[in-house]
């Protein structure tokens, strides 16, 4: 399939601009014929699909729309087709020109989006078929809506988490490299010029200094072919992405919070695709698709090879141990309540109050941390070359 960019005349003479994904010129012209429309000039883009990726808030005005224009009782092929006209994002637009199409040859909304994964994952795809089962397309488009804002904010409480470290440490690491390459070694010197015995520190940071001078670029080849080496291997092995998860389930603070991330992740999409009225197993294989392989992944898997099996939820949840005791306590009694559903919109906010927490903990530890590492750093090149070289300084003096 190629993406055309077009111009082409309306019946009352008005020049629309657009794009449409199509096999060929010719299918392209017959879909603007369809349309009365007339064709002026085209242009094939083909690199158009992998130049942009779908952002988040694109999706989250989507579903908004489609929620008012359903509440507004406009029939579902004049909401896309006004979306699409109304859409900046040349990649989203390309795809409703698709959907619409497929839309008015007989395929169901559900199916329609399902032939674009990249954009419409399997909880989108989900819902939706949900609302078309039970006619309430408004309620999965607030669904939907509330799914994706959830998504966006743990987005960016991760990032939250992990913008200080990252660029406290990226400083810290620039700062130490320029001194070991360029101001310690002139220093030392003119230290050496008259002292001939170093402090065991001072020719510590010296070996330092001399080693990254001569050494950097044959560390930056190794860490590069180490990084790749370890990216293909983990894709590639079967067992790869176990490996992956178990490795950095060992970081302290970030592996607490990732295994927490994953349990959040899966009740959320759970709890909304079981309130939406999607069967019980159907929700927890699609809640367990939208996670990355690893051990809460197999752990789910594992709940849902228990569940067809017969076992209860709560029981499906003690018996692969990943959830706490308080978690499996709220799901046997929403159980034994009749009221499953409300318990797991419960789970929910639980699992959300306690990331929040945790990132919010996580930042205050890290953060004095940081200052502490940099101070010592600092610290010890004071003492190492500063000290020294005030002596040194003296000497000349006198």
């Amino acid at each position: 399939m190629t993406i055309y960019r077009y111009k082409a005349l309306g019946k009352d003479g008005t020049l629309q601009k657009g794009i449409l994904e199509a096999s060929s010129s010719i299918e392209l012209k017959t879909y603007l014929h369809h349309h009365s429309l007339s064709l002026i000039t085209y242009s094939a883009n083909m690199s158009l699909r992998f130049s942009q990726k779908i952002n988040q808030k694109y999706l989250i005005d989507f579903c908004l729309y489609l929620e008012q224009f359903e509440n507004a009782g406009i029939p579902l092929k004049e909401s896309l087709e006004e979306l699409c006209h109304i859409q900046s994002m040349l990649k989203l637009k390309s795809i409703l020109v698709e959907v619409i199409r497929d839309v008015e040859h007989g395929l169901l909304f559900s199916s329609a989006l399902a032939k674009h994964p990249a954009a419409f994952d399997s909880v989108f795809v989900g819902l939706v078929a949900a609302g078309e089962k039970t006619g309430q397309f408004s309620f999965a488009y607030t669904q939907l809506f509330q799914h994706l804002k959830w998504v966006d904010e743990v987005k960016a409480q991760t990032l939250k988490a992990i913008r200080y470290p990252l660029i406290t440490a990226s400083v810290l690491v620039g700062v130490i490299f320029t001194l070991m390459t360029v101001l310690v070694p002139e220093l030392i010197k003119f230290i050496q010029i008259s002292t001939t015995t170093l402090p065991f520190s001072t020719r510590l940071i010296v070996y330092i200094s001399k080693f990254l001078s001569t050494y950097i670029f044959y560390i930056i080849i190794f860490m590069g072919i180490v990084t790749t080496f370890s990216t293909l291997f983990f894709k590639c092995h079967p067992n790869g992405f176990i490996w992956k998860d178990r490795l950095l389930s060992q970081f302290p603070l970030i592996g607490p919070l990732r295994k927490r991330l994953c349990l959040a992740r899966f009740c959320h999409i759970f709890a909304v695709l079981f309130g939406s009225g999607i069967d019980i197993l159907c929700a927890i294989q699609t809640a367990r698709r939208s996670l990355q392989r690893g051990q809460t992944y197999e752990a789910i898997k594992t709940v849902e090879g228990l569940v067809s099996e017969g076992f209860s939820l709560s029981e499906a949840f003690q018996k692969v141990g990943i959830f706490s005791p308080m978690v499996i306590r709220m799901v046997k009694v929403g159980e034994q309540t009749s009221s499953l559903q409300k318990t797991l919109f419960h789970v929910k906010e639980y699992f959300d109050r306690l990331i929040k927490r945790q990132v919010d903990h996580m930042i205050g530890l890290i953060e004095p941390f940081m200052v502490i590492s940099v101070g010592l750093v600092m610290a010890w090149i004071i003492h190492s070359i500063f000290l020294p070289l005030y002596d040194t300084i003296s000497i000349l003096d006198h």
